[in-house]
């Protein structure tokens, strides 16, 4: 059985996570990938960004601009259940912003090799039922963005009182045990806070708050990110604050999610009490975090970033830019010139722009050849842009990009069909494998955000589903659409259909229908009107009904059963039988 871990116990298991996270994860590099992607590090002002080049094309080839989850039952009897499930899960994706959360963990994963998404509902800060504001019912909301006074102390748009959300979190701030291979397998998963501390002793969720003392200030915290977070970093009681500016108001709250013991705890640097001790409300299928990683973790969690391999590219591409930026200022043309000869005025003149001038000389000086000499320096370039371009040939590989996939044109030659087959095919597989890792993080997303939405959805919410212009409407609670799924992802770069295609699909399945007597015609016609969207087309066909009331299942309705029950009973509308 799992031991109850003290605070004391807590802070030794962090600082041990934090040397695993420095180790394996290579944290010291972290600051100089980063300034090197952001064109702030000194040896990179010189020349091309080949670490921004790479992964804004990595990134840009694994950001599709139209996801949308696909929610398949395994079971016959949730066939519709599925199908309102997945009109939820593709609501959320768009207004949640989920697909620009996983683009920004993908940065993260390039840069500092993990990609970590956290999951929440109603607070960012946690969610408990103690704060639930219904009274002998629970509503599956809280008010606990405010204090008590009405006034704001959660400042995140996309977290909405009784909604689930999603947020990257930067690896910085991620802490898991020494020796963790897969996120999946951690027995807990630490996420570092700050909060100002008016903010936390005005949170119900929190308490013993009476001692609590702020350790940094804003400025601290932006700063931390710019130097290894060392074991130390937490378990001191002294201020914090390293750099003498701002107002230290700040805490350092470590957040544990405790997989053993089922428990939400939440410590704070240089405090010796929880500030909370009590049921972790997200652990429904595991811990609430989502992590993702472009190069394999054989034996760690933490892994060399793709950044990484970058940089010494980078730094050989800047030497070389600067090497031939310095050779560029040497082929400029010199002269020497005898100045018992020819004099300064003289040989002014003979460096002008004008034509046929004449250059006066002393011959009591010495010889007319004499008078002035070049100076000539051999044009090293041509060698050092093929060194250049060996490097950025060699930190492509590092991704499996060709020249082409990088938005450039092949320059070196012909090549047939089946070379250039070949080659797109090599590079399509080491491109699927990451995709196939951006659709898995899209799964295991939804998969506990559905968790979320079964357990606490309690309340009944309408929702849509069918196209924008002739949707059903249907009454549901999360617990009514709980069951076993299968989940997928679809991804596609085709924008979403005109108007005017609309309209002209319409118009060909209703050439086709229109004969058939098997169609329902006012259905069909329902559907016409839908797609042209036009207020006259009630006066052409009479007795269309408005598609565009809700559909009320009897058995979706609060107290009126569960939705399985109603498919059994053949009570589902005409337009989904």
């Amino acid at each position: 059985m799992a031991k109850d871990l003290s605070v004391s116990d807590w802070v030794e298991e962090i600082e041990r996570g934090l040397e695993f996270r420095k180790i394996y994860g290579l944290e010291d590099h972290w600051l100089d990938i980063e300034a090197l992607f952001y064109n702030t590090h000194p040896s990179s002002r010189t020349g091309p960004n080949i670490v921004v080049s790479t992964g804004d094309s990595l990134l840009s080839h694994l950001s599709v601009p139209n996801p949308r989850i696909l929610v398949k039952p395994r079971k016959r009897e949730r066939l519709l259940s599925a199908r309102v499930l997945e009109s939820i899960d593709n609501d959320l994706l768009e207004d949640l912003a989920i697909d620009e959360e996983i683009e920004i963990a993908c940065l993260h994963a390039f840069l500092w090799g993990k990609g970590i998404l956290k999951l929440g509902f109603d607070s960012e800060f946690g969610w408990s039922l103690e704060n639930d504001i219904g009274e002998g019912e629970a509503l599956g909301m809280s008010i606990t963005q405010f204090d008590k006074k009405g006034r704001r102390i959660e400042f995140s748009e996309r977290v909405r009182p009784g909604m689930p959300w999603v947020k990257a979190c930067l690896p910085h701030d991620i802490v898991v045990p020494y020796g963790t291979r897969k996120i999946e397998d951690s027995p807990y998963v630490v996420h570092r806070v700050i909060r100002h501390i008016d903010a936390i002793r005005a949170d119900d969720k929190y308490e013993h708050t009476r001692g609590l003392q702020p350790v940094m200030s804003m400025e601290d915290y932006v700063k931390s990110y710019q130097t290894t977070i060392k074991p130390y970093r937490i378990g001191e009681g002294e201020t914090r604050s390293r750099y003498g500016r701002g107002k230290v108001e700040y805490c350092e709250l470590w957040e544990i999610h405790d997989r053993r013991t089922g428990r939400i705890k939440v410590i704070a640097t240089g405090y010796d009490k929880f500030l909370r001790n009590e049921e972790d409300m997200l652990q429904l299928p595991g811990l609430p975090f989502v992590d993702l990683s472009f190069v394999p973790n054989a034996r760690n969690f933490w892994t060399t970033p793709d950044g990484y391999y970058l940089q010494w590219h980078q730094a050989d591409l800047s030497d070389i830019a600067l090497q031939t930026e310095k050779n560029r200022r040497l082929m400029v043309l010199k002269f020497l010139f005898n100045e018992d000869v020819i004099t300064e005025e003289e040989m002014q003149r003979a460096l002008s722009a004008d034509v046929g001038v004449g250059i006066k000389i002393d011959p009591q000086g010495g010889s007319i050849r004499d008078a002035i000499q070049t100076i000539s320096i051999p044009n090293y370039n041509q060698g050092l842009y093929l060194d250049a371009e060996y490097v950025r040939r060699a930190a492509r590989e590092v991704v499996g990009f060709s020249r082409n996939q990088m938005g450039e044109f092949e320059s070196s030659g012909r090549r047939t069909a089946t070379e250039a087959m070949t080659v797109r095919e090599a590079a399509g597989l080491r491109m699927s494998r990451r995709q196939k890792i951006i659709s898995t993080c899209y799964r295991r997303v939804f998969e506990k955000l559905n968790s979320i939405i079964f357990e606490y959805w309690t309340a009944p919410r309408w929702v849509q589903v069918g196209p924008e212009d002739n949707p059903a409407w249907y009454l549901v609670r999360g617990h009514e659409l709980k069951g076993d799924y299968k989940y997928s992802v679809s991804f596609s770069v085709d924008p979403a259909p005109s108007l005017q295609a609309r309209r002209q699909q319409a118009l060909q399945l209703y050439a086709i229908l229109g004969q058939d007597p098997r169609v329902n015609q006012q259905k069909l016609q329902e559907y016409l009107k839908a797609a042209f969207n036009d207020p006259e087309l009630d006066s052409v066909f009479q007795g269309v009904g408005n598609a565009s009331l809700p559909v009320q299942m009897p058995g979706m309705q609060q107290g009126g059963g569960s939705l399985q029950a109603n498919q059994e009973q053949g009570k589902l509308p005409s337009v989904l039988r």
